[in-house]
């Protein structure tokens, strides 16, 4: 009788759930499902950014894939589909939103493509304003780039170019934080 109940409680601890990371009260589920796709996390991180010295906590960031990811070269070459979320620690107005993300492409982005500019026009324009705990989700469906904002969906940006540059920003050799690359490449 003590090996069958050892033997169940096995099987039960195998079969539970995995439990969501946690980053700075954001809980980050272990997957999640994409157009009857199931992805899983590749990795997360925290973004902060330094205001005279001084680390300032921005949002925590989850990218997820259909398998592992762990270089950059994978992330390019990856059919997808990946998404991200954003989650935000602090809330950030409509203008402080735009800016943030024209700073993040003009700093990070390491693919040119024509057209680029009209994109990133597009991307930004689906963003609003966030609360503290606001999130903005990015998804990879195909070559098509899908814009959420606090769970709903703003519209798509259409091509893989699009696709590469996002991933430039996060991946790339000016990717904005290289502990936060590391950490969604789940190093």
């Amino acid at each position: 009788m003590k090996i069958l109940l050892t033997i169940i409680s096995i099987l039960l601890t195998a079969i539970r759930p995995a439990h969501a990371l946690e980053i700075e009260g954001v809980a980050i589920p272990p997957s999640l499902e994409l157009q009857s796709h199931s992805l899983t996390l590749n990795g997360a991180g925290l973004r902060t950014f330094s205001l005279l010295m001084v680390p300032i906590k921005i949002y925590v960031a989850a990218f997820y894939s259909p398998s592992p990811l762990r270089s950059e070269k994978a992330v390019a070459a990856s059919p997808g589909p990946l998404a991200f979320t954003f989650t935000f620690l602090r809330s950030v107005g409509k203008a402080d939103v735009a800016k943030a993300w024209r700073s993040q492409f003009q700093a990070s982005n390491s693919h040119i493509y024509s057209g680029l500019q009209k994109d990133i026009d597009c991307f930004i324009s689906m963003f609003g304003a966030l609360d503290s705990g606001g999130v903005q989700m990015v998804q990879f469906t195909n070559t098509d780039t899908r814009i959420f904002d606090q769970g709903t969906l703003k519209g798509s940006i259409p091509g893989r170019d699009f696709q590469l540059s996002f991933l430039s920003l996060w991946f790339g050799k000016n990717a904005v934080s290289l502990d936060l690359k590391k950490a969604l490449l789940g190093q």
